[in-house]
């Protein structure tokens, strides 16, 4: 990872985020590209003096984490925009970000007041991972929960979990409903040796990703067998993940754009943008390749 980018709004609790990128730069050796988008007001020389005004207060900012650790390189840009995300997915393509940093505030417990959001718009549009921070940092991401499929780019999600928080324990995740499970009558119907059978099978594909994925990173000189597990649950996955995430104590969900069956949401997925409705911690997306 070389270049984070963050994308700040200046709210209330951003400054969260703020201090994420900050850590993650640290923690990776990347530069850190702090970028504020200003409303480009009809009349110019007010967006010239917030423009510098935003710029000078974010520098000071910049400059109590820097007293910490002098080491991490920080550029601040503010731009003058009328929509934010556009401007932000054009910044992360001019720089070569690897990730895009958002900080989450206000109330977003429900679906309608998440749509239509910049951090919306920047996963939907975009094509970069994107951390939607939540939580103030204590220290480096612990434990991770990673919702897989199973498919080539669940891989990629798995990965880029990996690469983002190297000292933290990684458990991927597989949420499958059974064959049977059409309704709640024959789920009901069911044989106990059924299920059994649906749950062993699952936990063996589980096994299955876990070897490949051991033997990827062993040819890259990295040993994750005591880093990384693997579970199946059968549910649904919004619910299962949100579980799995409680059980583990976890502070990072990582999940990809899209699922197995989503045929809503417009290239965002049902299970990630219902995470992130509502998440109980940090939440990370990555973009899939056939997106």
């Amino acid at each position: 990872m070389k270049n984070i980018l963050l994308a700040t709004d200046l709210t209330a609790n951003s400054d969260r985020a703020m201090e994420r990128a900050f850590k993650l730069a640290w923690e990776h050796d990347a530069k850190l590209h702090v970028l504020h988008v200003i409303s480009d007001y009809k009349e110019k020389s007010l967006s010239i003096s917030l423009k510098k005004q935003t710029q000078d207060l974010i520098k000071k900012h910049m400059y109590e984490y820097k007293r910490s650790n002098p080491l991490v390189t920080v550029s601040v840009n503010t731009v003058l925009g009328k929509d934010a995300f556009d401007e932000i997915l054009r910044h992360a393509e001019k720089i070569k970000a690897n990730l895009i940093v958002m900080g989450m505030h206000g109330k977003t417990k429900f679906r309608d007041l998440f749509k239509g959001t910049t951090i919306e718009r920047v996963i939907r549009k975009g094509r970069k991972p994107v951390l939607v921070v939540k939580n103030k940092p204590l220290s480096h991401y612990k434990n991770i929960t990673v919702g897989v499929d199973y498919a080539p780019d669940s891989r990629t999600t798995f990965r880029t979990a990996l690469a983002l928080a190297p000292e933290g324990h990684v458990n991927a995740l597989h949420v499958y409903r059974s064959p049977d499970y059409i309704d709640d009558l024959a789920y009901v119907y069911m044989t106990l040796k059924e299920k059994g059978d649906t749950d062993e099978a699952q936990q063996n594909k589980m096994e299955t990703f876990l070897k490949t994925e051991a033997k990827h990173f062993k040819r890259k000189g990295m040993d994750i067998s005591k880093i990384c597990s693997g579970s199946a649950l059968e549910g649904l996955p919004y619910n299962a993940i949100l579980k799995e995430a409680k059980r583990a104590k976890s502070d990072l969900i990582v999940t990809g754009a899209h699922g197995e069956s989503v045929l809503s949401l417009s290239k965002l997925g049902s299970t990630a943008h219902e995470i992130l409705s509502d998440p109980p911690c940090d939440v990370l997306i990555t973009r899939h390749s056939s997106d």
